[in-house]
């Protein structure tokens, strides 16, 4: 990650913690999403059908199918190693914040079984876009 050097060990680990907070949210937003929609279609919940927000959710479940189907770790999970890393932390240990948060967010398990995973829940939520199509804007 280019300009490490501008950071101090601890602002370093603030931005780590932070970094990983964020990437958490990010995990159980892109997790939460297709259940959500289905139970809204049902349910007849307006938000769902919330077109930005909609692609937001597209558009970030895209790039984790996409990184998966490289190969490639996440880069928020690069870019928090790093920081810890310049930090003189150990890439997965760290503050109080930080071991709480690791432990929800990374998972202890082969590639080969995360990546149809990953792939799959990418699918479903190409696919809750037709079943569930959200709402055109409105013509003033």
């Amino acid at each position: 990650m280019p300009g490490l050097h501008l950071f101090d060990a601890t602002t370093a680990l603030l931005l780590a913690d932070t970094l990983l907070g964020l990437h958490l949210a990010i995990v159980v937003f892109n997790l939460a999403m297709p259940p959500a929609i289905g139970l809204g279609a049902w349910f007849g919940w307006g938000w769902v059908r919330v077109r930005w927000l909609r692609l937001l959710h597209l558009g970030s479940m895209a790039v984790v199918a996409l990184q998966a189907a490289l190969g490639d770790l996440c880069f928020l999970t690069v870019w928090e190693a790093d920081l810890r890393r310049h930090a003189g932390d150990a890439a997965h240990a760290g503050s109080f914040i930080q071991g709480l948060l690791s432990d929800l967010l990374y998972v202890e398990a082969p590639l080969s079984v995360l990546i149809p995973i990953y792939l799959g829940w990418a699918a479903l939520s190409l696919a809750l876009w037709w079943l569930v199509p959200p709402r055109r804007r409105r013509r003033r």
